[in-house]
C-alpha cells in the first residue's frame, strides 16, 4: 500500500519522469531507513512493544524494527479510515522528499557542476590519467579539476563511469569541513 502511495505521488509529482527514474525515486523513499526515520520522527520507538532480549538489544533503534512499524500504522489507518487518510499521512511525511526528488536524481557529474558554479569556481575539467587493460576490459582512471586543483579522482569501466565516480569523490571532498 505504500508503495502505491509513493508511486502515485511521484507521478504526480513528477509527470515528465520515465518509469526508471520513478523507481529508483520510489525505491530510496519507501526503504527500511527511510521508513525508519519517518517512524522515529512519529516516536513510534516508544510505542514498541518488544521482548526482553530485544529491548537489550536495541530493538528500538532497529530499522528494521521501525520500518514495520511505520508500516503497521499505515496498515491501522487504512483499515481504519481508507486510503485517503494513508495518503494523507503519507503526503505530509514524505513531501519534503517527494519535492527534493529531482535534485536526488541529478548524477554526481551534474551536482558537482551546480555546486561549483554556486561556489563561483566555474566548470569542471575531465581528465583521463591512466586507461590499462585490453580492449574489451578496459580500465579508465580520471581526475577532475576546478582551476589547477584537482578535486577528486575516480576509476571506471567506461570515461564515464570513471568521471561520474571522480565527481562523487570531488563531492565528498569539497562536503568536508574546510573546503
Amino acid at each position: 500500500m505504500l508503495g502505491l502511495v509513493v508511486s502515485e505521488l511521484l507521478m504526480e509529482q513528477q509527470p515528465a519522469a520515465d518509469e526508471g527514474t520513478l523507481s529508483r525515486l520510489r525505491a530510496d523513499l519507501v526503504n527500511a531507513a527511510a521508513l525508519a526515520e519517518r517512524a522515529l520522527a512519529l516516536a513510534l520507538d516508544g510505542h514498541l512493544r518488544l521482548g526482553r532480549g530485544e529491548e537489550q538489544s536495541g530493538g528500538r533503534a532497529k530499522a528494521r524494527l521501525l520500518a514495520g512499524v511505520f508500516e503497521a500504522v499505515l496498515g491501522a489507518l487504512y483499515l481504519d479510515g481508507g486510503l485517503g487518510v494513508v495518503r494523507a499521512l503519507v503526503l505530509r511525511e514524505f513531501a519534503a522528499s517527494l519535492l527534493a526528488a529531482p535534485a536526488a536524481l541529478a548524477d554526481p557529474k551534474t551536482q558537482l557542476q551546480e555546486l561549483l558554479q554556486a561556489r563561483g569556481l566555474g566548470v569542471p575539467v575531465y581528465a583521463t590519467t591512466a586507461s590499462r587493460g585490453p580492449a574489451h576490459a578496459r580500465e579508465f582512471e580520471v581526475e577532475v579539476q576546478t582551476g589547477d586543483k584537482v578535486v577528486g579522482t575516480g576509476s571506471g569501466r567506461t570515461k564515464r563511469q570513471a568521471e561520474q565516480e571522480a565527481a562523487r569523490a570531488a563531492l565528498l571532498q569539497l562536503a568536508s569541513p574546510g573546503t
